[in-house]
């Protein structure tokens, strides 16, 4: 009987990846898939430690529309709890409540640290969209 399996690990290179695909091809493994974040604490490590005006709301309507598109309710529900519940705009702070509140409950370790980077990430990336916007019609404004 053919099995499934899932392997999670951190990899220092580009390099160690293909090596691992090539040993995966060579022992004629069907349906190779694989999905890559960085690595968790290397990526908290680096992000904003001051507070963010407005970024809590913004990873609270975040996950609300992930769940609307399809993310599970009970991750949605623990992680809009965490927000509420740590009443922080500080991403880091954010990032580590919303991992800790699915991470081995509702998400393996590995699907609620790939979860947190991408609300995180994508709540920084929507901040700082509006911010640029924001910035552009001030100066057209100021052109007038």
């Amino acid at each position: 009987m053919r099995k499934s399996i899932e392997i999670t690990g951190i990899i220092t290179s580009d390099t160690q990846l293909e090596y691992i695909l090539e040993k995966l091809e060579a022992i004629e493994m069907d349906d190779v898939n694989y999905r890559e974040y960085p690595q968790y604490d290397d990526w908290l490590a680096e992000l904003p430690k001051d507070s963010i005006p407005g970024f809590a709301d913004e990873c609270r309507a975040w996950i609300h529309h992930w769940g609307n598109g399809g993310g599970d309710q009970s991750s949605e529900a623990c992680i809009t709890d965490a927000i509420r519940d740590l009443n922080s705009n500080v991403p880091s702070e954010l990032a580590n409540a919303i991992y800790n509140s699915v991470a081995d409950y509702s998400k393996t370790n590995f699907d609620a640290a790939g979860l947190t980077i991408e609300l995180i990430d994508g709540c920084i990336e929507e901040l700082l969209a509006e911010a640029r916007e924001l910035e552009l019609n001030n100066e057209e404004d100021d052109d007038e």
